[in-house]
């Protein structure tokens, strides 16, 4: 995965990662379980059903990591070799938005929307070359392009001892 659970919820709102991936009724997981869970934290302080209900959000956020990294690696394939280790902090994002989106299985907000579509438009800008990840096709980073510097050509001089003879 591209993406871990505590990267997603550093990134985004805890609460709002919760409410989405919380499908029990009443909702028991608020944004500091599903934190606290997903550090590994002792959850002794919370009843058995908020500790399932922890245990399934957590899964579900998993999964839709999992979805998110399966869509990147299936525009990435082509070009490069999958999963894509070197341009970590922008598949990161990238993860994030797609899985954020992901959470919410109808009616997501605008900017929610938004997000993820200019997701998806980078993920096509790679996957045909226009929008280069800093990664070679095997995995490497790729060789950065050198320069000896700017260098000036011009004509040759027009006034020169040679081709003026007998004026200066």
């Amino acid at each position: 995965m591209y993406a871990s659970v505590v990267a997603l919820l550093a990134r985004y709102s805890v609460d709002e990662i919760a409410q989405r991936a919380d499908t029990s009724l009443p909702p028991l997981v608020d944004g500091e379980l599903l934190r606290l869970a997903a550090e590994g934290a002792d959850l002794s302080d919370y009843t058995p059903e908020e500790r399932g209900a922890a245990a399934a959000a957590l899964a579900r956020v998993v999964q839709v990591l999992q979805d998110a990294a399966n869509t990147i690696n299936g525009y990435l394939s082509g070009r490069y070799q999958v999963p894509v280790t070197q341009a970590a902090e922008t598949l990161e994002r990238i993860a994030g938005e797609l899985a954020r989106f992901y959470l919410y299985e109808d009616g997501a907000p605008e900017h929610v929307e938004k997000r993820h579509d200019n997701a998806m438009a980078f993920l096509r800008d790679v996957s045909v070359g226009k929008v280069q990840l800093g990664v070679a096709a095997d995995g490497a980073a790729a060789p950065v392009a050198t320069s000896a510097g700017a260098e000036m050509v011009s004509a040759d001089l027009v006034f020169s001892r040679g081709n003026s003879k007998g004026f200066i």
